[in-house]
């Protein structure tokens, strides 16, 4: 039975280094996969559990809480890319407050569930705008409000107008809306 600090080795290339505690990987360790990845951090009855750093071997990097060796509870996501999430967990994916740093420059604030952005939440762009509204799988969902650097902001109903797809946002027609609704503009 093993007790204490040690190495394990597995059949399928995988390694364990760290604490045991009746046969069970326990307290802090080191889990190497063949795949390249590892994970560092806590573990309870063999399984990830509370606090722990996961390195993907393509670079991109976790760092934060496990439970039933999945994220779960406030962690940092970092992208090879550039991209960034910074927010609550759920089964694996972004699931409450929570804030994405795009590679671009833009930035999104607020509300997610299963990965979607999911209520309210505001949407910076690089160059300065900002987009306030409701969202709902990864749409802007009913009323919300567009600000632009040039001085003018318009409110309306947004529903499908900005859709964020695979968190990147859809603004090739992004001019084009801003003059269909140019008789919604406000000027400040």
């Amino acid at each position: 039975m093993k007790e204490g600090y040690g190495i394990l080795y597995f059949s399928n290339g995988n390694k364990y280094e760290g604490e045991f505690k009746r046969d069970l990987r326990e307290r802090y360790g080191i889990y190497y996969y063949s795949n390249g990845n590892k994970y560092e951090g806590e573990f309870k009855n063999n399984i990830k559990e509370g606090y722990g750093i996961y390195y993907y071997s393509y670079g991109d990097k976790y760092e934060g809480e496990f439970k039933n060796n999945i994220k779960e509870g406030y962690g940092i996501l970092y992208c090879s890319d550039g991209f960034k999430y910074e927010g609550e967990f759920k089964n694996g994916m972004f699931e409450g407050y929570g804030i994405i740093y795009f590679s671009n420059g833009n930035k999104y604030e607020g509300e997610f569930k299963n990965a979607m952005l999911e209520g309210y939440g505001i949407f910076y762009f690089s160059n300065g705008d900002k987009l306030k509204g409701i969202f709902k799988n990864d749409f802007v969902d009913g009323y919300g409000i567009f600000y632009s650097v040039l001085g003018f902001k318009f409110k309306d109903i947004l529903t499908n107008l900005f859709h964020i797809e695979f968190y990147s946002l859809c603004i090739k027609n992004y001019y084009f809306y801003i003059i269909y609704y140019q008789s919604l503009l406000e000027i400040n």
